[in-house]
């Protein structure tokens, strides 16, 4: 015998095998072909087969199966890369499902300070990434705009030396946006992301406004910016929009989808709600099942397939994500879908107080558990290294005996602070959680739709 069997991982769908190895390479199997895998009674044909994929290891093949796996891990080696700044915790909304346990408007002792700011953009630069992204949570950031506005304006100056690429995003829902603001952002390549929930009845439901109608300001901001970007030939960038489903949104999809498509919005990422910040109170009346959600979003990527049929260029974004994890051998940097996943490797979050949280889910927690230091006391070093950072990295390590066996491990990841909201502890039992039973069915589809139908045509 001139190969040794790689480990593998299989699932099996419909009759087929689907069986992959720890550095992503994957192959279908037929019953037979998987047999005599199995069995390790390989033809010539089969011996061809999995060679190819590295699922048998040999001196012509293991060097590629090193490559892979290294550039598959290749974000452990950069830094933190994503830094969310938490501006103000004031808004003027009452979102059912708000995450941000956002503040009440009079109450500006949450704006973050320019002095909070400054140390904030210092330690931001501490990272040895060389690509930062700085976006500007709340709240509603643009509250504190004349912060925002000197954190990009400090940024730049401060990178003159660091020479990094720096990119600059907002979360906004437009509720105070004016043509001042909008040719500011333009100027200073600020791109701009907002909430849209879907058709004026939804998004207005989910997403209440005491000004009236969000749903009139967030379509015509998009608009207004789409049309500004075209006019002065900015062809990389447009105002773009996410959504957060509730239960009154699973009777929608065609018109979530549809009101995206008419946006020219072509990535809809129909994400299940988390039971994070202000949305745990409010939970029974907004949330639903994994087996519901998962109902509502296969009828989602069919309608998707359909409109795709018709030349229409739209993706759900957890298919686009899954299928290219599978299919390319690059981390597409999905922070919360990979292993380890993103909390301080990948990204920080930073209070309007200066307290340094894992990622921006944790923030909504406030726990001290997921609480790193604070950009006033401490350096990225101590950050990065304390005891928080890595027991919160390694709670997100898929390892675990349900992981270790299943045949998606490569592509998936682990959210210790969703673990520690459902379970009450950063080690969960994964199997039983929703975001495992979503993932799970999720992957089902896209290796059933997007390569074994695709390999059979």
């Amino acid at each position: 015998m001139t190969y040794t069997i790689n480990n593998y991982r299989v699932r099996k769908l419909d009759d087929k095998y689907f069986v992959t190895t720890d550095h992503g390479s994957y192959s279908i199997l037929s019953e037979n072909e998987f047999k005599k895998l199995q069995q390790n009674n390989i033809d010539a044909k089969l011996k061809e087969k999995l060679l190819e994929r590295e699922i048998l290891l040999d001196k012509t093949n293991i060097d590629e199966a090193v490559r892979l796996l290294r550039n598959r891990n290749n974000f452990l080696f950069f830094g933190t890369s994503l830094h969310i700044i938490v501006i103000t915790l004031r808004c003027n909304m009452n979102c059912v499902y708000c995450h941000a346990t956002a503040k009440s408007m009079a109450d500006k002792s949450f704006d973050m300070t320019k002095e909070t700011a400054k140390k904030t953009v210092d330690f931001i630069f501490q990272s040895p990434n060389n690509n930062i992204t700085i976006e500007f949570q709340g709240g509603e950031p643009f509250l504190n705009w004349d912060v925002l506005k000197y954190i990009v304006e400090y940024a730049n100056k401060k990178n003159e030396k660091a020479k990094k690429n720096v990119l600059f995003t907002v979360v906004t829902n437009f509720s105070v946006m004016n043509e001042q603001k909008m040719n500011y952002l333009i100027n200073n390549n600020v791109s701009v992301c907002t909430s849209l929930d879907g058709p004026k009845e939804l998004h207005d439901h989910n997403r209440k406004y005491s000004g009236g109608s969000n749903y009139d300001a967030v379509i015509k901001w998009i608009k207004k910016f789409n049309k500004e970007y075209e006019k002065r030939n900015i062809s990389n960038r447009r105002a773009n929009a996410i959504l957060t489903l509730t239960k009154k949104s699973l009777s929608y999809h065609k018109e979530i989808i549809d009101e995206y498509v008419k946006l020219g919005i072509f990535d809809v990422h129909l994400r299940f709600l988390n039971n994070l910040g202000l949305a745990k109170k409010a939970w029974p009346a907004i949330s639903y099942t994994a087996k519901e959600y998962l109902a509502f979003w296969k009828k989602g990527v069919e309608y998707i397939k359909e409109l795709q049929k018709k030349d229409v260029f739209v993706n759900e974004r957890m298919v686009r994500l899954m299928t290219q994890k599978i299919s390319t051998e690059f981390e597409p940097n999905y922070l919360e879908l990979r292993s380890p996943c993103g909390a301080a490797i990948g990204q920080l979050a930073y209070q309007y107080n200066g307290d340094i949280y894992t990622c921006d889910e944790a923030r909504t927690l406030t726990e001290d558990l997921f609480l790193l230091g604070n950009v006033h006391e401490n350096n990225y070093k101590e950050v990065l290294t304390c005891d928080n950072a890595c027991a919160t990295s390694a709670a997100s390590i898929n390892d675990q005996y349900t992981c270790n066996s299943c045949a998606y491990k490569p592509y998936c990841g682990v959210c210790p602070v969703c673990n520690y909201s459902e379970q009450g502890s950063i080690i969960a039992k994964i199997s039983e959680t929703d975001r495992c039973k979503i993932y799970m069915k999720q992957f089902d589809w896209v290796v059933k739709e997007n390569f074994i139908k695709e390999k059979l045509q």
